[in-house]
C-alpha cells in the first residue's frame, strides 16, 4: 500500500519541479516537498478513503522520512476515511507529530458539522495546551473552523487566554482567528482583543489582517484604524 501510494504521488508531481521548489519556501517545511498540487492530493485522498481502515493509515503514518507531500496526504485520508470520531482524533494525534509545516494544519483542517462535535472540542482545548508548536495551532485553527459561532465565541475567548505557547506559528494563528471573529463579532472581539491579556505583537497583527480585510465596512476599518494606531504609537 505504502508503495502504491508513493507511485501515486510520484506521478501526480510529473512536471512540478518549479512549483515543488516555490511550494517548499512558502509552507516552511524540512521535509522534501515533490510537488503534488493541493486539489490533487484531495482527489487522491477522496480515491482512497474508501478501502481505508485505521490500522491502514496508522501504518502509513508510522513510515519516517516521506516527503511533505506524503504526510499531509495521511492527514488528508483521516479527514476523508469513514471513521469515527475517536478514532479519527486518534489517528490526528499521531499525525500531529509527523507534522513540521502550517500548511500540514491549515489543509488538513476542514469544517464540516461532524468536526464541531463535543469530542473535537474536548481535544481542541487539549491541543491548546501542548508544547508543540503546530499542535497548539492545530487547536487555535480548529476552534476557527468549526467553533466560532454564537454560542462557542465566548468559551473560544476563554481557552485561548491559557495558552502559554509563544510561537510564531501559534501567534499568527491566533491573529488570524481574532481577525475572522471581528466579522461577526465585532465589538466583543476588540474588547478581547483590548483586555491586556493579550501579546502586543498579536493585538497588532490581528489589527493588520482586519484592516487588510474588505469583510468590514468602511465605519469598522475607521475604528480598526484607530486601534491599530494607538497600537503603533505604544
Amino acid at each position: 500500500m505504502h508503495d502504491d501510494i508513493v507511485m501515486k504521488l510520484t506521478k501526480l508531481a510529473e512536471g512540478n519541479e518549479a512549483y515543488a521548489e516555490f511550494n517548499k519556501r512558502i509552507v516552511n517545511t524540512e521535509m522534501p516537498v515533490i510537488g503534488v498540487r493541493v486539489p490533487d492530493l484531495r482527489r487522491l485522498a477522496r480515491e482512497l478513503a474508501p478501502d481505508m481502515s485505521a490500522a491502514d493509515i496508522s501504518e502509513l503514518l508510522m513510515v519516517q522520512d516521506e516527503s511533505f507531500d506524503y504526510v499531509l496526504l495521511c492527514g488528508l485520508l483521516i479527514t476523508h476515511a469513514r471513521l469515527d470520531d475517536q478514532t479519527a482524533i486518534d489517528l490526528t494525534r499521531q499525525y500531529l507529530p509527523r507534522v513540521d509545516s502550517w500548511a500540514h494544519i491549515d489543509v488538513f483542517i476542514e469544517k464540516k458539522r461532524r468536526f464541531a462535535g463535543e469530542s473535537w472540542w474536548d481535544f481542541a482545548l487539549e491541543c491548546l495546551q501542548s508544547e508543540a508548536e503546530f499542535t497548539v495551532r492545530y487547536g487555535v485553527v480548529s476552534l476557527m473552523t468549526n467553533f466560532l459561532d454564537e454560542s462557542h465565541v465566548d468559551q473560544v475567548f476563554a481557552a485561548l487566554r491559557n495558552i502559554t505557547h509563544d510561537g510564531y506559528y501559534v501567534k499568527m494563528a491566533l491573529a488570524w482567528l481574532y481577525a475572522t471573529a471581528a466579522v461577526q463579532f465585532f465589538e466583543l472581539t476588540l474588547a478581547e482583543l483590548e483586555n491586556g491579556h493579550i501579546d502586543a505583537w498579536t493585538r497588532n497583527k490581528a489589527y493588520q489582517k482586519m484592516r487588510e480585510s474588505r469583510r468590514f465596512t468602511p465605519k469598522q476599518q475607521d475604528v480598526i484604524a484607530k486601534y491599530k494606531a494607538k497600537e503603533y504609537r505604544q
